[in-house]
């Protein structure tokens, strides 16, 4: 795969993962957004955003490989594209993390 295809694989692999989007894939995104959400909010309540970040990643391991796991049995991706485009996946999830607005009153 090229860095040109990464590029591209990047978008497919959020596009296959919207919650709307019916099938595991959808279901196990879903799962760990919701994991990430809820461990980046109590982290955060306790200590810096970039750490809450790095934290709920840690935390949320076992959904982010279900998620993954799902995404590899589509006719689109193999283990080889997920693996390549894993990396570019976390920063994105981080940095949405850490750009979430900040709660007030925490």
């Amino acid at each position: 795969m090229t860095a040109r295809s990464l590029t591209l694989a990047l978008p497919l692999l959020v596009g296959l993962s919207c919650p709307g989007e019916a099938g595991e894939a959808g279901v196990r995104y879903a799962a760990w957004n919701g994991c990430l959400s809820r461990s980046f909010a109590s982290q955060a309540a306790l200590t810096g955003r970039a750490i809450a970040a790095d934290a709920a990643l840690r935390d949320c391991r076992e959904a982010e490989d279900a998620y993954l796991a799902a995404l590899s049995t589509s006719p689109l991706l193999d283990g080889d594209d997920i693996a390549r485009v894993r990396p570019a996946l976390l920063t994105r999830a981080r940095a949405s993390l850490i750009a979430r607005p900040r709660r007030l009153g925490l």
